[in-house]
């Protein structure tokens, strides 16, 4: 049984719906003994309703491909609560809505958040069970003995839930590994025979693509059976493996990394996103939070409140960086980074560090152009020279603008970077942001900042 995935978004789709009115409305009956809505209220009913499937679009909470992290699923879903109460919010602040009543809402999205946790976790956990037993898989057979093969194979077995059997591998040369003893082994000459006789949805190509006649010869065979063929061109030579290709007419042309910034529209939207979210914050947060921090500042050594410095910016362009200081004046500021137990650092410095406070001034820099919210951290101008000598790939990450966090902050390469591996996986992870680029991915880059702060990151000096 197969073809029932692309189902699986409607279900979670019609459930959510469901448990979103279900809530507002039960809690609204328990407020007012009623179901006779107002016509403010019908506006919020409407209004809770839309608000709830944009957030859910646009966090992309249904594309539902890969069902093997759990916990990342309900963490997605998570953000999407939050966000949708965050943008009520607004809404109802910006047209001064005071009559609605503060207890429905608190409790509608108190019970909204338990019944939806509830039913996500369920309904994963249904679809777990409904792979397990057998249904709604595909059949498939790979082509090739190489390790490119090897991998695509172990990948297919590794899970059940991705809803794929493997029933044979086919290989004119000798398959380099071992397979299950249920899946066929044999030459290109007996695939098409057994394809047909197992009623197989899709193969998968994993020989040179030199061989233009067998690749021709299968492609006609696949559709004239009306199975799916998949061509899967070995890659592994390069350090960053995504890759896209475009067409010049008949001609395919493979580009080594995607990069979503490119697109105008898309870098509209990440400026768009970096205005507001640091107007926010200048107005909100450091328009009291400045004073109380310089004025701890001041108390704790000589010096101005805040350390200017130059650092690599997009294109490479030197730019002018803002921090809180956090350390004596010193000749070496330029040219020495900081380290755990360097006597540099004042009291109320190692604080702001810890608590990432210092970072603080550089919404500014966001705010005026020169950084956005999220990209990679910018370094010292020092250490761009050393470091794009030693590292392929480094300077990649000056394609895009600097940001005030970054994916490689959120996964533990933050601060002293004492071995070249650790530059190399900030570098890594720098370029795997460039590549994958959505404001989704910012905000979830965001999410995870805040919540190391909270619960402490050992690598902040």
């Amino acid at each position: 049984m197969k073809g029932y995935s692309q189902y699986f978004w409607v279900i979670h789709f019609t459930g959510d719906l469901f448990i979103v009115n279900f809530a507002f409305l039960l809690t609204y009956y328990l407020k007012f003994e009623t179901l006779m809505f107002s016509d403010k209220y019908k506006f919020l009913f409407i209004i809770f309703n839309g608000i709830w499937v944009l957030v859910a679009l646009f966090l992309k909470l249904y594309k539902l491909k890969r069902l093997r992290r759990l916990d990342r699923v309900l963490f997605n879903l998570f953000k999407a609560f939050i966000f949708n109460a965050l943008v009520i919010s607004a809404i109802l602040f910006s047209l001064k809505a005071s009559e609605f009543s503060r207890e429905h809402l608190y409790a509608t999205y108190v019970l909204l958040f338990v019944l939806i946790m509830f039913w996500r976790y369920s309904a994963i956990k249904l679809i777990y069970l409904f792979r397990k037993s057998g249904f709604n898989y595909k059949r498939v057979l790979i082509i090739g003995g190489n390790e490119v093969a090897n991998q695509l194979y172990n990948y297919f077995i590794s899970d059940d839930v991705l809803g794929i059997r493997v029933k044979g591998i086919f290989s004119d040369s000798d398959i380099s590994f071992d397979v299950k003893d249920n899946i066929r082994k044999g030459g290109l000459h007996e695939l098409e025979s057994f394809a047909l006789n197992n009623e197989v949805d899709e193969i998968y190509y994993c020989m040179p693509l030199t061989y233009t006649q067998k690749i021709k010869g299968l492609v006609d065979f696949c559709d004239q059976n009306m199975i799916r063929f998949k061509i899967i061109p070995d890659f592994r030579g390069f350090l960053f493996k995504r890759v896209n290709i475009d067409f010049y007419d008949d001609v395919p042309v493979v580009t080594l990394r995607a990069e979503p910034l490119t697109d105008i529209t898309n870098r509209f939207f990440k400026r768009i996103f970096d205005i507001l979210f640091s107007a926010l914050v200048i107005v909100f947060v450091l328009s009291w939070l400045y004073p109380v921090i310089a004025i701890l500042i001041k108390l704790s050594s000589k010096g101005p409140v805040l350390f200017r410095q130059a650092r690599s910016g997009v294109g490479n362009v030197e730019f002018m960086c803002f921090k809180f200081r956090s350390m004596n004046q010193s000749v070496d500021a330029d040219t020495k980074q900081a380290f755990k137990g360097d006597t540099r650092i004042t009291k109320i410095g190692a604080f702001l560090r810890r608590s990432s406070l210092d970072e603080f001034p550089q919404f500014f820099n966001v705010f005026m152009g020169d950084m956005s919210i999220v990209g990679p951290r910018p370094h010292m101008l020092l250490h761009t020279e050393e470091y794009s000598a030693l590292i392929n790939k480094y300077m990649v990450r000056q394609l895009v603008k600097p940001g005030i966090t970054g994916a490689a902050q959120i996964k533990g390469y933050r601060g002293e970077t004492k071995e070249l591996r650790d530059m190399e996986g900030r570098v890594r992870l720098d370029v795997w942001y460039i590549e994958n680029w959505s404001l989704s991915v910012d905000i979830n880059i965001i999410f995870y900042t805040v919540w190391n702060i909270f619960k402490g990151d050992e690598n902040a000096l």
